[in-house]
């Protein structure tokens, strides 16, 4: 008899061991899924502030040259990492995340 309640202890301690490391992978999938959501936003965010960049006219202040469209660039692209980051930038990242959140 206590071979048999030993035996269903082993087997019991495992289950929870195996339910623990479930669950940390499951919240370490959950954390790359949302860091991969959101890195989707920012490119959405870049393509439509480059896009609206290049619907206004020339830059008078500064002009036109490499330097300054590169500058132009690597400001864009920091804006829309940083409006990515916000809570509730335009809202595709918390949509994404819910839909494939079932799939993992």
């Amino acid at each position: 008899m206590d071979i048999v309640n030993q035996n269903l202890a082993t087997a019991k301690l495992s289950k929870v061991k195996t339910q623990g490391r479930s669950l940390a992978e499951q919240k370490l999938k959950e954390k790359e899924l949302k860091t991969a959501c959101e890195g989707f936003e920012a490119i959405i965010l870049n393509t439509m502030i480059k896009t609206m960049r290049e619907s206004l006219p020339g830059d008078a202040l500064l002009g036109e040259s490499n330097s300054t469209n590169i500058y132009k660039s690597m400001y864009d692209e920091y804006l829309a990492e940083s409006l990515s980051r916000t809570h509730h930038a335009i809202g595709i990242k918390e949509m994404l995340y819910e839909q494939l959140k079932k799939s993992l």
